[in-house]
């Protein structure tokens, strides 16, 4: 059927010229509830045509994704629930139970017997089941108390669902009194099919109710360096039967140095022997404590008990006890000055004069009144009449220097901060009259009184002592020989230029004080003279041909010993130095090292010349050459 005009025009086409003809008249809308039938418009004069059937619809990809994932979501979620709720082969620490049974209390010393149940309550067996028990350090096995128990250890094996395994345990504790004692417990196992180590951890704690050996330390908070302290150890028993061979130990910090005992000490360890029941023993132990301000050193004291009378080491410890002193600055600090040295191990020679100074400051926040700064010298190696001092008095009765309020009025009223010096004088006794290893002493004491200081004792003090040690001296000397000595030498005497004359250089050297190591003796030889390699004599000669240089070791010279040695040199002398005596050697010199004193020793001889004074019927013109 052709289309009419209308439908060749599309609906819209139509209506955008009816929007926008001007001529086109106004056209009613007519509700489609109210149009005839006959006027539906329509493209076909015959029967509308039925629409064709739908075809069927594709399933998408994405939907079957979503679907299946929500449905094993939903699976995953019923098996968790499953598992969580009704349990499964898994096998779990939380299933695993360790239950420790014991006495809460025990005293020191006793066996602390324990149970230990380790029930598996997983679904499955566990395997390579390990318990291990660590026990405090000192902890004894209880068939043998002298034996240490630091842990436990045992391979229970397989352990099936829900049985449980039960162990005895015993051990001997040792601890003070109100001390707590913790045993951590750990299970290791595994499971079938799997190479996991699974560990399950627990604890038990006991508490010591006493120990059968109790100890005390009674001492200072705090102390000077270089200050007496003393320790008070008290040791009790508390045992219900008598314990034999008791010692007390001690591990004493490094600057400690004990000065006194109250009971025989080995070390630092004390033999009690046997306490009674409740009986108690007191040890007073002192010494002086070396430090810097502000360090803390800790005393450590253990008591027991050892394996026989005949020993102090200790097989058993019942108790450790610690004490902590700080180490403070000196109210006054007093600083002593050795011929300006103030090292601690100064070194002074003997047969001189020595200048000592001391200077003290106070160091506390209030006034010292009434300050004395005394120095009391001791040692073999003064000579106490040559004792002098301008600001100071030296009482010759207790051979101390003082310094006080007498000699300087500062000294009444030392405020805060204030310092002085106080100078003196001594001489070392000469190298024959010195004692062996002499030595010089000095203490230095400084007292008070400390002003305007609630709670704090009203006098203060504290000692400082030093030592000087006095060097060895070694004496040098040097000579020639020609017509005598051990040495046979040949030539004319006197020599006559371009004529060779062999001489013997003979050198001593003596030691007047402490021994001397690694002694030598050296001189360069002149370039007329040639060094012929004939020596005599204790030690070694050696030559050095390119610096001309003999040296003489003599090793260690022992304290006040001696030794001598010989070489044989060959002048050739030349017309120059006739009518003069030529040296055959340079300038010699000794050194060595002081083991007494810690330093280089020194000493030097002239050089020898062709003086042979030693030579039976020596004269003068023999020296000179002709």
């Amino acid at each position: 059927m052709p289309l009419s005009p209308e439908d060749d025009t599309g609906s819209l086409e139509r209506a955008r010229k009816r929007l926008y003809d001007p001529e086109a008249a106004p056209q009613t809308r007519t509700p489609l509830s109210a149009v005839p039938e006959r006027l539906l418009p329509h493209a076909w004069q015959g029967e509308l045509p039925r629409p064709a059937p739908r075809a069927a619809r594709h399933v998408r990809l994405a939907g079957v994704f979503f679907f299946t994932a929500a449905a094993f979501f939903i699976v995953a979620l019923s098996a968790a629930g499953y598992f969580f709720y009704f349990g499964g082969n898994a096998v779990s620490v939380d299933k695993i139970a360790i239950d420790i049974q014991g006495p809460t209390t025990v005293a020191g010393g006793e066996t602390v017997p324990l149970s230990l149940i380790v029930t598996n309550k997983n679904p499955v067996a566990i395997e390579n089941v390990t318990v291990e028990i660590d026990f405090p350090a000192g902890t004894r096995d209880a068939s043998n108390v002298f034996a240490a128990y630091p842990h436990y250890v045992e391979n229970l094996g397989t352990l099936a669902s829900g049985a449980n395994v039960t162990r005895s345990i015993k051990a001997v504790v040792f601890g003070g009194t109100g001390q707590t004692l913790s045993f951590p417990v750990s299970l290791s196992y595994g499971a079938t099919g799997s190479n996991a180590v699974f560990v399950k951890k627990s604890s038990y704690t006991v508490a010591i109710s006493a120990a059968p050996l109790e100890i005390a330390v009674n001492t200072l908070a705090e102390t000077v360096s270089n200050k007496p302290l003393t320790l008070t150890l008290t040791v009790r028993s508390n045992a219900a039967v008598p314990l034999d061979n008791v010692v007390l130990s001690g591990d004493l910090p490094f600057g400690f140095s004990i000065t006194s005992s109250s009971m025989p000490l080995n070390g630092s360890t004390f033999l009690l022997g046997t306490l009674s029941p409740g009986a108690s023993k007191t040890v007073t132990l002192t010494g002086t404590l070396t430090g810097q301000n502000k360090e803390q050193r800790v005393f450590r004291f253990s008591v027991g008990t050892a394996r026989a009378s005949d020993t102090q080491t200790l097989a058993v410890t019942y108790m450790t006890q610690d004490a902590t002193v700080a180490i403070v600055a000196p109210f006054i600090d007093a600083t002593l000055a050795l011929n300006g040295d103030t090292r601690a191990d100064a070194v002074i020679s003997p047969g001189s004069i020595q200048s000592v100074s001391v200077s003290y400051a106070n160091t506390l926040a209030t006034s010292v009144g009434n300050a004395i700064v005394a120095i009391t010298l001791s040692g073999s190696a003064i000579d106490y009449d040559s004792i002098r001092t301008t600001n100071g008095f030296y009482n010759s009765a207790t051979r101390t220097v003082v310094f006080s309020r007498d000699t300087d009025p500062a000294l009444a009223a030392l405020a805060p901060g204030a310092s002085g010096v106080g100078t003196f004088t001594f001489s070392t006794l000469p190298v024959g009259a010195l004692a062996p290893l002499p030595r010089v002493n000095f203490a230095i004491s400084v007292s008070g009184t400390r002003v305007g200081q609630a709670n704090v004792p009203e006098q203060v003090s504290s000692t400082v002592t030093r030592t000087a040690k006095v060097a060895t001296a070694a004496v040098l000397s040097a000579s020639a020989l020609h017509s005598s000595g051990i040495l046979r030498n040949g030539g004319p005497v006197p020599p006559r230029a371009n004529q060779a004359t062999t001489y013997s250089i003979v050198w001593n050297a003596e030691n007047t004080g402490s021994t001397i190591a690694g002694g030598a003796v050296s001189t360069v030889l002149p370039s007329y003279v040639s060094y012929t390699g004939t020596t005599a004599g204790a030690g070694s000669f050696t030559y050095d041909d390119k610096s001309r240089t003999v040296t003489w070791n003599i090793g260690e010279l022992a304290q006040r010993g001696s030794a001598q040695g010989v070489f044989q040199v060959s002048l050739v002398p030349s017309t120059s130095q006739r009518g003069t005596a030529p040296p055959l050697t340079g300038a010699v010199s000794f050194s060595g090292y002081d083991r007494f004193a810690g330093v280089q020793i020194a000493a030097v001889a002239d050089p020898t010349t062709t003086e042979t004074k030693g030579d039976p019927g020596y004269v003068p013109a023999y020296a000179n050459v002709q």
